[in-house]
């Protein structure tokens, strides 16, 4: 592993459990036995480590997001498989949700990477519809616009929902993904065709 490498892993690391305010380049430099010089060789500040986390929770994404067999297999079963995986990143690299306003705040171009990694997710999410729709799980738009309103809603949640896990949750540790990824999916259910339904039975035994 690189030097920058571990740069990354531990500052994903301490950003996690104590945030980024908190987080100096010397606390990390410190954390792994490196030069305060020899870490700014590499990021000159926390803000640059945590753009760069960014991309690498993007990059990591994008391997199952963008797999070129994803909408010639899609079913309600690969789209709760893929929110599963969507859910499990975002958990691994949670400090970008928890201090993701501080961050943009601070750093102009993280904002405008992200804002165009909405518009992105916005043309993966109609093919998604398209795809469901044409497959018979999922109907037609209710109401015009509706589809844009639920993609709206699902990337609230997704981007969110670990502020409502870290203030709010109490139950089990190891519960916890899996009980913020249930109630999201639940979102589906009014999109859902009696074939989807039956489905989505089969997938939420408990619903």
């Amino acid at each position: 592993m690189t030097t920058k490498q571990r740069i990354l892993q531990t500052s994903l690391q301490l950003f996690n459990e104590f945030g980024v305010e908190t987080v100096t380049v010397r606390h990390i430099a410190k954390e792994l036995g490196i030069s305060h010089g020899n870490l700014c060789y590499h990021f000159p500040n926390t803000d640059a480590i945590a753009e760069t986390l960014y991309d690498q929770l993007i990059e990591e994404l994008n391997t199952r997001l963008y797999d070129p067999t994803l909408f010639a297999t899609l079913s309600l079963k690969t789209l709760s498989e893929t929110s599963a995986f969507v859910f499990g990143k975002l958990y691994k690299y949670k400090f970008l949700i928890q201090d993701f306003v501080s961050l943009t705040r601070r750093n102009e171009n993280l904002k405008l990477k992200h804002r165009n990694l909405v518009k992105s997710r916005r043309a993966f999410f109609k093919m998604c519809i398209d795809t469901g729709i044409a497959a018979g799980f999922l109907k037609t738009d209710i109401i015009d616009g509706q589809y844009e309103n639920f993609f709206n809603q699902l990337f609230i949640i997704s981007e969110f929902w670990l502020l409502s896990a870290e203030v709010l949750y109490e139950g089990r540790e190891e519960d916890k993904l899996q009980y913020y990824l249930n109630m999201a999916f639940t979102l589906i259910v009014p999109y859902l065709t009696e074939k989807g339904l039956e489905e989505y039975k089969a997938l939420m035994p408990s619903t």
